[in-house]
């Protein structure tokens, strides 16, 4: 979470009320915010990035004053309908970082606290909110440094300008390489692979965007007039980020004007400063909190978050203020609700009754095949389900029957083009890793493989297991068989059979009720080449939901 360090004072004056700091601490922290510390000077808040606007001073002071029920402004309009400024946006932008807004504010009075607050509240926006500057960032500029009001954004080559607290022109290649705003965000713009997108007035450059602005357009403390420009990959974001702006520099005294954004024969103006209205029914806001209270305290708790409520039909119908970019459905402003009541007062509901957790009766069937395997001296072994056609049949000296297998669409991995369709190939490629090792080696799996059958996909859980040894037999792979029928208490016979994978006549099939339920063998010494196994192996697979057991 980002800790913001705010000077008391100032935070006071944009407040404008008489309150101690124990107060002040206590409804920050009733707001849902947490104060880190608080000295003399300053308090730090720790703030929640869901609220992208209580990352300044000022949000935090309107937020407060709603909650402190002093403040009965809900609605922010601009101060003029004529557009300050246009910006000209080149098509050759739309690839890169495609979306630009802005807004001009007039008036302003800026002294050492406030103006590094207002700085201080842009970084923190654009590293949190912004995903540090790749999805938003804001530009702000002396409006009065500006040679001319027509402005355009665009993608160009590698030019020279002087940065911001820069003395020398510098290219944008070494601002990225050289310049700590080029090292820490020139990602965001692919380090300029396909082009620098840049803001221009008539005379040159006004911002590499979103890296660093020109130093011509400082903002100092005689600063009274700001053009404010905010890009991004989201328009809906861009969007919504300079409607806050425009409340906060409302907020702090400013006039507020619109800016046009020209894309080709059609032009639009920002701030949009869009509202919208969300109805909720007094029945789910209490179902939700379970708490009890009326429509005349649900609309005061409302215009204690900021909302101007009102109570239509049956509903609470809410405007959701301009600045508000985080609520998006009724939800947000339920919470908010709990908020503005008070959590503390939500009470705990103790449950009518509970059920105690158990292990599914499959789980526990599992478990006990695996402790009967380990028993036995097998090591488990833990395989994907995803595989390959030539892994799964063609290594395994077997034709893939059709329409069985489910196969994976478009996938970027030659490796990965199906799901598994048994086990025993993936326990042969454990032993083909595991031929430096130690013999015997005896490996078994218990889980999951899929075929498809009359349309619709059949999950079933298989054990398979494999005993790679210089002496390994056929015998040694039917005693674990046995051991398996016996302690599940499961009668079976077992014929002779063929199977691709095996040697002939050294293959058995399992059956239990007159079903085949499996099979075991001798694996053919052109199965254990494809594999680069170099001793004999025997195995077993038998597919569970067959066996009866589940």
């Amino acid at each position: 979470m980002p800790v913001v360090k705010i000077n008391k004072d100032y935070l006071n004056s944009l407040i404008r009320l008489k309150i101690s700091d124990e107060q002040l601490q206590d409804q920050i922290s009733k707001l849902g915010l947490e104060v880190e510390d608080m000295t003399k000077d300053e308090i730090a808040i720790e703030l929640s990035p869901a609220r992208p606007d209580l990352l300044d001073p000022v949000g935090i002071a309107r937020a407060l004053r709603y909650f402190m029920h002093k403040n009965n402004k809900f609605h922010y309009e601009l101060d003029g309908k004529t557009p300050e400024i246009s910006i000209s946006v080149s098509p050759g932008i739309k690839n890169v970082r495609p979306f630009i807004v802005g807004v001009v504010a007039k008036g302003m009075k800026f002294d050492d606290i406030s103006l590094a607050q207002l700085m201080s509240f842009t970084d923190k926006f654009c590293d949190t909110f912004g995903r540090k500057r790749k999805k938003i960032a804001i530009g702000i500029h002396d409006l009065d440094a500006i040679e001319s009001k027509e402005l355009t954004y665009s993608l160009a080559k590698d030019e020279k300008f002087t940065a911001l607290n820069s003395k020398s022109q510098d290219s944008f290649s070494l601002i990225l390489k050289t310049n700590k705003k080029g090292i820490d965000y020139g990602e965001a713009i692919g380090n300029g692979k396909e082009g620098y997108p840049v803001l221009k007035d008539s005379i040159g450059v006004l911002a590499l965007i979103p890296i660093i602005n020109s130093s011509r357009t400082k903002v100092t403390k005689s600063t009274k007039n700001l053009f404010v420009d905010i890009t991004g990959t989201s328009e809906y974001a861009v969007e919504k980020s300079i409607d806050m702006l425009t409340a906060m520099f409302s907020d702090m005294g400013a006039k507020v004007f619109p800016v046009t954004v020209l894309r080709g024969n059609s032009g639009k103006t920002y701030p949009l400063m869009e509202t919208r209205y969300i109805s909720i029914s007094l029945d789910e806001i209490l179902k939700s909190l379970g708490v009890e209270f009326d429509y005349r305290a649900a609309i005061s708790l409302a215009n204690k978050m900021g909302y101007e409520a009102a109570l239509v039909g049956k509903n609470i119908r809410f405007r959701v203020p301009e600045y508000r970019i985080d609520i998006i459905n009724e939800q947000d402003i339920i919470e908010d609700m709990a908020i503005a009541y008070g959590y503390d007062y939500i009470q705990p509901v103790g449950l009518p009754n509970y059920n105690s957790g158990a292990l599914e009766n499959t789980t526990i069937r599992n478990k006990a095949l695996e402790d009967i395997m380990v028993g036995l001296s097998f090591t488990q072994a833990m395989n994907s389900y995803l595989t390959n056609e030539s892994s799964n049949y063609e290594r395994m000296d077997m034709r893939p029957a059709k329409g069985e297998a489910v196969t994976v669409t478009n996938s970027v991995n030659s490796s990965i083009s199906m799901v598994r369709t048994w086990l025993l190939p993936s326990l042969m490629n454990n032993l083909s890793k595991s031929q430096h090792e130690k013999m015997p080696h005896k490996l078994f799996e218990l889980d999951m493989a899929f075929k498809v059958k009359e349309g619709k996909v059949s999950e079933r859980y298989h054990i398979a297991a494999v005993i790679s040894d210089t002496k390994a037999n056929l015998n040694d792979i039917k005693a674990v068989i046995e051991e398996i029928m016996y302690l599940n208490k499961v009668k079976y016979s077992v014929s002779k059979c063929s199977h691709g994978s095996f040697i002939e006549g050294r293959c058995g099939e399992i059956r239990v009720g007159g079903k085949s339920v499996g099979f075991f063998g001798e694996l053919h010494p052109k199965v254990l080449n494809n594999f680069a196994i170099g001793e004999p192996v025997v195995a077993f697979e038998v597919d569970l939901q067959e066996l009866g057991i589940y």
